[in-house]
């Protein structure tokens, strides 16, 4: 596996988010499997810390963490430059 160093910071994000959208159980239970499994914790703490906040608030604290720990906003960067590439592309085709 590459860049296993990024997978709590991964996991606590999609963790977040589920919780604060859709909070599907089926999610839910495979991040708090994973966290048993890879790290021997729980995700209470993560659950603790969502409790109260709105969706805007949690993205913004999970954008920061990701592109603190992780390679995250180089992929956006570089995924965005992609679209850009692809949106020139079609232009020029209909022309």
């Amino acid at each position: 596996m590459r860049n296993t160093k990024e997978i709590q910071e991964i996991l606590t994000a999609i963790y977040c988010l589920n919780f604060i959208g859709n909070n599907d159980k089926n999610i839910r239970s495979i991040c708090d499997y994973a966290f048993g499994r890879i790290f021997n914790s729980n995700t209470n703490l993560i659950t603790l810390a969502c409790i109260g906040k709105t969706q805007e608030q949690i993205l913004n604290e999970v954008n920061k963490m990701l592109f603190k720990k992780t390679n995250y906003k180089s992929y956006l960067e570089w995924h965005k430059h992609l679209e850009e590439t692809r949106n020139e592309r079609i232009t020029k085709e209909t022309k």
